[in-house]
């Protein structure tokens, strides 16, 4: 293969979904060329489609994009867009794995940043802010799994109020042949997928099973010495105490 002469590489294990995009991108004229998974790239540049799995194992190198068999008109735009080498951004896209911990994942027009598993809710926020400040864009697009209702809805919420464009994703689509402990990946996934457009904020109302999980929670983590009440566990749900405080509050 001719190093200086840029092409998209077709680099999956994934045979159906190999053919699909050869087909999709031959098409259309573009020069693409079927390499190994396991063949080393050949520069530091090069842009390549794969599984989400495969781009989260392997996402320092080249320019991964990531394609599913639902999303792969995404994925070759996304490709072709990076191919043209605009050096601005033209869509910023966030995927959030909702949840006590949410995973992110980042892309510039198809092509996956980075990955990063945050602590809380409140970790997420912050790191969402911070990558918009730094990056450079035209169109930024925030998409987020179902996820727990009330961590989805305080994300949701924050999101909302700054003027965000954000989609809920179906988390059921994001979690086939996954470790469910894999929230980055999952992020990869939400962010790929195209979901419902939501215009307002949402309601903040805890279910009885969040509630009960966190007093489960406070169990563990007070080593059986106590468990918070159904109030202090909605509060703590609400984002108003911290798992912390509300224990502290009983001890």
């Amino acid at each position: 293969m001719d190093m200086f002469v840029q092409k998209i590489l077709v680099r999956t294990d994934d045979f159906q979904l190999a053919y699909r995009i050869m087909h999709m991108l031959r098409s259309r004229n573009i020069d693409v060329e079927q390499v190994s998974l396991k063949q080393p790239l050949p520069s530091k540049d090069a842009i390549w489609i794969g599984t989400v799995d495969e781009i989260a194992r392997k996402s320092s190198e080249g320019r991964p994009i990531a394609a599913d068999l639902e999303s792969i008109d995404l994925a070759v735009e996304g490709a072709i867009f990076a191919l043209k080498g605009s050096s601005k951004t033209h869509r910023f896209t966030i995927g959030i794995d909702t949840g006590p911990r949410p995973g992110i994942a980042w892309f510039t027009d198809g092509v996956l940043i980075d990955t990063k598993q945050t602590e809380s809710i409140e970790e997420c926020i912050k790191t969402i802010d911070s990558l918009i400040d730094h990056h450079d864009f035209q169109h930024l697009l925030i998409r987020m799994g179902k996820g727990s209702p009330s961590h989805r809805n305080r994300l949701l919420n924050a999101m909302i109020q700054q003027g965000y464009v954000v989609e809920l994703v179906d988390e059921r689509k994001t979690s086939r042949g996954l470790n469910r402990n894999q929230h980055s990946v999952s992020a990869i996934r939400i962010a790929t997928l195209a979901g419902e457009r939501i215009w307002e904020m949402v309601e903040l109302q805890p279910t009885e099973g969040e509630v009960k999980e966190l007093q489960r929670r406070s169990r563990i983590k007070s080593q059986g010495r106590v468990t918070i009440s159904s109030d202090l566990a909605r509060k703590v749900a609400l984002g108003e105490l911290t798992l912390e405080e509300a224990i502290d509050e009983i001890t």
